[in-house]
Parts: C-alpha cells; structure tokens; sequence
C-alpha cells in the first residue's frame, strides 16, 4: 500500500492489485472503497497493471482525526496524487460515481492528465441544480446506517441479504466489506466509512456547468445502468447522457440488467467494456 498524504494530514491509500502492462488507476464510489473492483480486476490483469485508489475516510484510508474534511477538492487532489505516485500523465483510469466525478474533475484541473476514461455514473450536477441538505432521503439514510458488527461475517452477511448488495456479485460484496472494516477486539468491526461521513460528501457535491466539460479531450465512456433496474435512484443515469454529450470526446454505454452499483453486479461485462475502450489507446 502507498499511502498518500494530504495538506490536512488526513491521507488516501494506493493499492497494487497486480497485472501486466500499462497501470491503470481505479477510483470507487461514496461510502465504497477499492473491494468494489474485485471481480472486474481479474479480467483486466493480462493487459492493464491495476491499482486502487481508497479516498479518505474509506477502506485502508481510515480518518486521522475527528474534523476530517470532505470538500470535493479534497478527492480531486487524491486522484492527481495517485496518478503522480503512478508515473503521471497521460494515464489510464476508470471510475465509479464520486470516484468517476473526481477523475473528470481532476481533468478539467489538469489538462492532459488522463489519455482515456472509463465512468461509470459520474454524479456530476448540472449548474442551477439544488445541493442534497441534511433533510435529503440519501443523506438521512446514510446517518442510519449501521456500521458496527459482532463480525466480518455478520457485516457481510448484512450488506448480501439486501439491495443495492443483494444484486451483486458475492466476492465483490465479500471484498468491500473485508477491505472497508477494522477490528474493534474480539472479532468485533467497524466499518472504515461512517454513516456521517458518507452523508457529508453527498452534501458537499456542487453543480457544475456542463460547457466546461468540453474541455475534458480525451476519449471517455461514460456508462450507466438500465432504468429499470437503476429504479431505487435514477439521478445518476439520467445524468449519464447530458454528461458523455457534453464532454469533448465523451460516448454513453448503457448496460440494461446493471444498476448504480453495476462494476459490483457484473465484473466480468464491465471490464470486457473497459478493456474495449482503452486498449485501442495503448496501441495508439
């Protein structure tokens, strides 16, 4: 593991999950962390050197103290750092949800960085939309939701017996959970991400005006999941396709059986995907 430190102490972690070729820098959702790709990984290892990004608060990347900040900034500066401890630009990545947004973001901070996207449902807000407050239905959920458990097991048995992760493949389950708990003694865990701190980066997200997006050059895929089975949450899929129109050399992809948390439900199709994007650009 590469720990990256930011400004503030707080840190994100790199992790080397292996492969031959090119390194291509994975980036993962809110409340996630780098278990969420642990069966796309394996079919992307024969042409790509993957790596995982834990941003801050999540997985590996565990708070350093109480006032942690989630500022968006914050995810962006974590994705730059891992593509600086990778070599640099022109880098291969691929993302999903706050983890797809950040690598935008951070394209549009520094022109060039990235030779190709791959984004899975970027939560990247037109200008003039209304910012989640403390009384939004994802924001009260997240403040709910349990994070202690008397095991590993009992954590994953939890998450598996419903949706999103009842839809999702088990070792993908299996992977965030063991690699998004830490032991509080007696096999008891705790998970890494807490409720609150998940609820305040969906409060944190700011809208942006799309036509800066054109400035984002380099060939991206932006994928979603099917409207029926994106039907808990489609915000983000609806915003897939204004998002892949307005970057410069964006393209929408569409899997119709996958929902929000699709590179969980269906590794092997999303990685078949990926692979179809960014090999041609190795070649190129």
């Amino acid at each position: 593991m590469i720990h990256l430190t930011g400004t503030d102490g707080q840190h994100a972690v790199l992790h080397d999950l292996g492969g031959s070729g090119p390194p291509l820098l994975l980036t993962h959702g809110n409340s996630l962390n780098t278990g969420m790709w642990a069966t796309v990984v394996p079919h992307l290892q024969n042409g790509f050197h993957c790596w995982g990004l834990d941003f801050r608060g999540h997985g590996s990347a565990r708070t350093q103290h109480d006032d942690m900040s989630v500022e968006r900034s914050h995810f962006v500066d974590e994705v730059l750092a891992a593509t600086d401890a990778l070599g640099g630009g022109p880098l291969l990545a691929a993302g999903h949800s706050l983890g797809a947004s950040s690598l935008v973001l951070a394209e549009l901070a520094q022109p060039g960085t990235y030779q190709g996207l791959w984004l899975y449902e970027p939560l990247l807000a037109p200008a003039g939309s209304p910012r989640p407050d403390i009384d939004h239905p994802l924001v009260q959920a997240s403040r709910r939701r349990r994070i202690d458990f008397s095991t590993v097991d009992e954590a994953y048995e939890r998450f598996v017996s419903k949706l999103p992760f009842s839809a999702c493949e088990p070792a993908a389950v299996r992977a965030y959970v063991e690699l998004g708990t830490y032991s509080l003694g007696d096999g008891a865990v705790r998970l890494s991400c807490s409720g609150d701190t998940e609820a305040r980066i969906y409060v944190t997200g700011r809208p942006i005006e799309y036509t800066k997006l054109s400035t984002v050059r380099c060939p991206a895929v932006v994928a979603r999941g099917g409207s029926l089975a994106a039907k808990r949450n489609d915000i983000p899929p609806k915003l897939a396709q204004p998002i892949a129109e307005a970057l410069g050399n964006g393209r929408l992809k569409t899997f119709t059986e996958l929902g929000h948390f699709g590179p969980m439900e269906n590794g092997e199709a999303i990685a078949q995907d990926i692979r179809a994007h960014l090999e041609p650009l190795i070649a190129a």
